[in-house]
């Protein structure tokens, strides 16, 4: 049995979809047009989340939370051991160091004892300093997020949850979001949620962090909170304020 019949998936929405792409081709707004708006819009609510940010695919949207933390050299970002390598590959990308962590042998999810022995462990070394955790949900399964969460706010760290592979999943009737600082998922096609190429998109309820993550998605442009800290008048769509990135997603995925 395929892992996923994409053709078979294609034949059930075939008009929708080629509706919807003549339709992009012709508005014009190839990129972060108004489908994309209206994406995000239906993400956050389907998660019940304040926000939802889109992006060019998953590993972006695993990358944008770590560099809107300022997560670098000599930070400690934990990761189950196994996942796949896009959720460990972003740490090192940032110049921070990934520390593995056992799975549950029932979920294979991160088991959050190993985590705890994990930050134990980091800190009685004392080379790295524990920033953040990165839950992933496996095989359409939540991770353990109240046992996580727990362990995250004992110890003052941040927590993604990689719902790539779980995208829609609940947990006690919560979604990974309500737990996590920030949830991420993959539109890639044989994903839960998936388009017709790459794309990606994150979902909070920490106002900040959403439109931080915006910025760093268009290379870092000025946000409407940094307009008004700076009194600009002019027109900030080329001002840059810090490091960002060129990931947008394409309207025709959205």
């Amino acid at each position: 049995m395929p892992f996923i019949d994409l053709q078979a998936q294609r034949l059930r929405i075939e008009t929708e979809i080629s509706d919807a792409v003549l339709r992009v081709v012709a508005g014009g707004r190839y990129v972060l047009g108004p489908e994309v708006g209206e994406l995000e819009k239906q993400l956050a609510a389907w998660c019940g989340a304040k926000h939802s940010v889109s992006c060019a695919n998953g590993t972006d949207a695993l990358a944008l939370p770590l560099m809107a933390w300022g997560v670098g050299p000599g930070d400690a970002v934990f990761c189950p051991s196994f996942t796949f390598v896009a959720t460990a590959q972003v740490v090192p990308w940032m110049g921070a160091s990934p520390v593995f962590v056992d799975i549950h042998a029932d979920t294979y999810n991160m088991d959050p004892a190993s985590l705890e022995a994990a930050i134990a462990r980091v800190k009685a070394e004392g080379k790295l300093t524990p920033k953040v955790v990165i839950a992933v949900d496996l095989f359409g399964q939540p991770a353990d997020y109240p046992a996580i969460r727990a362990i995250c706010d004992r110890e003052g760290l941040k927590l993604i949850a990689d719902t790539a592979q779980g995208f829609g999943c609940t947990l006690n009737g919560q979604h990974p979001s309500d737990w996590a600082d920030i949830a991420t998922t993959s539109f890639f096609p044989a994903k839960p949620l998936g388009c017709y190429g790459d794309g990606g998109a994150i979902v909070t309820n920490d106002d900040w962090l959403a439109e931080r993550v915006e910025s760093l998605r268009v290379y870092g442009k000025v946000t409407p909170t940094d307009a008004a800290e700076r009194n600009f008048h002019h027109d900030p769509k080329y001002l840059s304020l810090r490091v960002g990135m060129n990931s947008r997603l394409d309207t025709i995925q959205a």
